[in-house]
């Protein structure tokens, strides 16, 4: 647990780069050329945090004096990322699950049960989270082992069936989405676009940042569109016209250097991840190979940011009326740009479909991270975090962890049955998930075929 622990505390900036360089190498790569593009992989997610950072300092103050004019009461409160991470990394279950998680990930992939190698390796907390909060509310440490373990699962069928769309969206081959909490909402996004679809007129609206520059010229540009979004941010903030001004040039810049940003990682992977698929049409003519990564990637199309960004004062409004919501958005709102990245990647960079869908995801977040209040306080108190007593704490990143919510409260609420017995449950209910996935993913396909038969009839 320790080693693990001591590699984690590097950061995914030298953890990821590590990990790419080890598989590049082993794929055939010479040693300079593996470096190099490791390193340059490492870069992109060093300038990625940095940029982020930027972004969460920037909108912090904003955020801040939106919640405090709006006076808001709750009875729990959002404390970030940081408090799930914590207790997440402190867990005894944390060598175990990421032992099981990668062999398990090895020997799916040699069974053809799926095509994504994850190699977001610092982010395989997130499935110990999934088996704590299951251990919490179960007093079993296996059980809880077994709930992180069909949460990556699950995760990887996601993974699998994203990567089209995902390569597409991002211009980048042989690439997928690992990160739990993002993946977690991409099938609801894919299903509500397919709904859209049917609805008249709401279907005929696109508001895609491409044709919007081409309209509107600078004005319609990713630098002008975060230059507005900082300036409206602030001034719903209530923050001095100097600090509004000063938001506006910070946003106009996160949307210049975020992309780029994400454009400097892919360069570094895109090498990788052709050789490794080389080596492997090698030697199996008909597998394919997905590296799976963190949803940071989505952020080289502006548009994510874009609906990110709005999706912000939106998420403050939406907890103040959404009924059984009971937890104040706070440490992990500036966060919210990753957390719905799939409301817009599901519709192309449709801005106006990415916002229901963020909407959408949002409310249920909010829904989740009230109701983990009380395991993500007991686990807090456990492991001896400082948190305050006036409220309970939860996190707006604990609420985002959709799996990992279906599958604790199928065992909060089944826990009288026997351990044998509710497993068995949960596995049955897993398939389910995965047959449920493939439909919504299939339909997806299917329409997309029809759509670009009926293109190539109008043309």
């Amino acid at each position: 647990m320790d080693v693990i622990q001591y590699i984690l505390g590097f950061g995914p900036a030298v953890v990821i780069p590590i990990i790419m360089f080890v598989f590049a190498v082993i794929f055939g790569a010479r040693l300079a050329d593996a470096a190099k593009n490791a390193m340059t992989v490492g870069i992109g997610f060093l300038g990625l945090s940095l940029l982020i950072g930027f972004m969460v300092s920037s909108l912090s103050s904003s955020t801040e004096a939106m919640v405090k004019n709006l006076n808001l009461h709750y009875e729990v409160l959002d404390l970030g990322w940081p408090l799930i991470s914590a207790f997440s990394l402190a867990a005894l279950s944390l060598p175990v699950v990421y032992a099981l998680c990668f062999v398990t990930n090895l020997i799916m992939i040699s069974t053809n049960t799926t095509k994504t190698l994850n190699v977001d390796f610092w982010n395989y907390w997130h499935f110990v989270f999934a088996g704590i909060i299951v251990e919490q509310v179960t007093g079993s440490f296996w059980t809880g082992i077994f709930a992180s373990w069909i949460t990556f699962v699950i995760t990887l069928k996601i993974a699998d069936y994203i990567a089209p769309h995902v390569q597409k969206f991002c211009d980048t081959p042989n690439v997928t989405i690992t990160q739990a909490e993002i993946v977690a909402w991409a099938p609801l996004a894919f299903l509500m676009d397919r709904i859209i679809d049917r609805i008249p007129v709401i279907n005929k609206i696109d508001l895609n940042l491409s044709k919007i520059e081409a309209k509107l010229g600078f004005f319609g540009s990713p630098l002008a569109m975060g230059a507005i979004l900082g300036i409206v941010i602030g001034v719903l903030g209530a923050l001095p016209f100097s600090e509004i001004i000063k938001s506006g040039m910070n946003f106009a810049a996160v949307m210049v250097l975020l992309p780029t940003m994400a454009g400097v990682l892919v360069s570094g992977l895109v090498p990788i991840t052709e050789i490794a698929s080389i080596w492997v049409k090698k030697r199996f003519p008909t597998k394919s190979l997905y590296f799976g990564i963190s949803g940071e990637i989505a952020f080289k199309n502006p548009a994510v940011l874009s609906v990110g960004i709005l999706m912000v004062p939106l998420t403050i409004l939406i907890s103040t009326v959404l009924p059984f919501n009971t937890m104040m958005p706070f440490a992990d709102i500036p966060y919210l740009p990753i957390f719905v990245v799939f409301g817009t990647v599901a519709c192309n960079g449709n801005m106006f479909r990415g916002l229901i869908n963020g909407i959408v995801i949002v409310c249920g977040i909010l829904w989740f991270g009230s109701d983990l209040a009380v395991v993500s306080q007991a686990l807090a108190e456990k492991a001896n975090l400082n948190v305050p007593k006036e409220m309970m704490a939860s996190s707006i990143d604990g609420g985002s962890h959709a799996i990992s919510y279906i599958f604790y409260k199928m065992f909060e609420l089944l826990n009288t049955l026997h351990p044998l017995v509710l497993s068995t449950l949960a596995l049955v209910t897993t398939c389910i998930i995965v047959i449920v996935l493939r439909m919504i993913f299939n339909i997806k396909k299917e329409y997309v075929k029809v759509a670009t038969l009926a293109t190539k009839k109008q043309n």
